[in-house]
């Protein structure tokens, strides 16, 4: 949506790595180039990292097959929500924010915090064709593909009371643009 639409293209890993969250629209891998990014400095930074270690504590937990800590994740969310809030008012424009939200209950949670125009486009995959999109992208890397793979097993697809969320099934044979043009399609633009 960045780099053909014009979107501001907000990485949600990296609210919780601590650095620029604004991926330029022309990198080759969105998601592998939040590595790449620039870590934050100035006012605010250690209570983020403190936030950060928090919620990585909670997402290894569920990792490890637990369930999220309903009132950590909505302290890391809400932090982010406050970033992303007051990044909207200082850029504007159309944002696609990435990240993970689980389920209903958080999605619901997030929209609380940024207001009932927020729309989810849920990506969904069958697990064997997920598995093997995370391979190709992480191919010397097969300890991420097993955490990749245990975080997708905790989400959940949007449903039908599920406000302003849509699903998109993705399949291995879909482009990036394949891809986009099945989101701008859900979402009527």
């Amino acid at each position: 949506l960045s780099k053909m639409h014009g979107y501001v293209y907000y990485e949600g890993d990296c609210f919780g790595s601590c650095r620029n969250p604004y991926i330029p629209p022309d990198v080759q891998n969105p998601s592998l180039a939040q590595f790449l990014q620039k870590p934050l400095i100035g006012e605010g930074l250690e209570e983020r990292r403190e936030l950060c270690k928090r919620a990585n504590e909670m997402f290894g937990e569920m990792m490890a097959g637990g369930e999220y800590d309903k009132g950590k994740a909505e302290e890391y969310y809400e932090k982010m929500c406050e970033d992303i809030k007051r990044e909207r008012k200082r850029i504007g424009g159309d944002w696609s924010i990435a990240g993970v939200t689980f389920g209903q209950d958080l999605r619901n949670f997030i929209r609380s915090k940024l207001g009932t125009d927020l729309v989810f486009v849920v990506l969904n995959m069958e697990m064997e064709d997920l598995k093997e999109r995370i391979r190709i992208r992480h191919i010397r890397e097969k300890g991420t593909v097993d955490i990749l793979m245990s975080i997708s097993r905790l989400c959940e697809a949007a449903t039908e009371d599920d406000d302003n969320a849509v699903n998109v099934m993705i399949t291995n044979e879909m482009s990036k643009e394949d891809v986009i043009s099945k989101i701008l399609e859900k979402l009527n633009l």
